[in-house]
């Protein structure tokens, strides 16, 4: 559910006891098990690609999600992916002052990206910079010159923190967008 943008799972169910049937597709992951509910993908948790014969649609998982959505409260320095064309791709918004506002591009480069999709949740950046989205140009521009040195830094509010007022030195033609490797962090 976190994956998707809620807050949580209300319950779970198999394919042979939920209302919503058997797809007749073939099963890609097994044995998922995730440690943390905080997690944000199902990357972060352990699973098994290798797909045993006796797995069949009856085993299929259902999930019913809460209707909020993890935006609706979020903490200062909380980092999303919005507008894009997947939920692994998008305009970097940032949460300061009680407001979600974009990124600069200045200064902004592939570790930057990799410490953005990998507090997502993803194992790398594919992409950065690259995506014809910008920002609302209501919206402020809370990060500028935004560097990481490390790409094992954890969190980019690490190498960048919250102004008290947004920078007007860059315009939403700058703003960074970016597109992350979908590719597992553990299997």
């Amino acid at each position: 559910c976190h994956q998707l943008g809620w807050s949580g799972s209300s319950s779970y169910s198999t394919g042979q006891y939920d209302s919503y049937g058997n797809d007749g597709l073939p099963a890609v992951i097994d044995e998922l098990s995730c440690f943390y509910s905080t997690y944000l993908t199902i990357f972060q948790c352990s699973y098994s690609t290798s797909i045993s014969s006796s797995c069949t649609s009856d085993n299929d998982v259902s999930v019913s999600c809460y209707t909020t959505r993890i935006w609706n409260n979020p903490y200062v320095g909380q980092i999303r992916l919005a507008r894009g064309m997947y939920s692994n791709q998008g305009l970097l918004e940032v949460y300061c002052n009680d407001q979600w506002g974009t990124v600069c591009d200045d200064t902004f480069g592939s570790n930057d990206a990799i410490v953005v999709c990998r507090q997502l949740g993803y194992s790398s950046s594919y992409d950065y910079d690259h995506l014809s989205i910008t920002g609302n140009y209501s919206q402020p521009i809370w990060l500028d010159n935004v560097q990481c040195f490390s790409s094992s830094t954890s969190c980019l509010a690490d190498c960048e923190t919250c102004p008290s007022s947004e920078y007007a030195n860059c315009g939403h033609y700058e703003d960074i967008t970016i597109e992350c490797s979908i590719n597992t962090l553990s299997s």
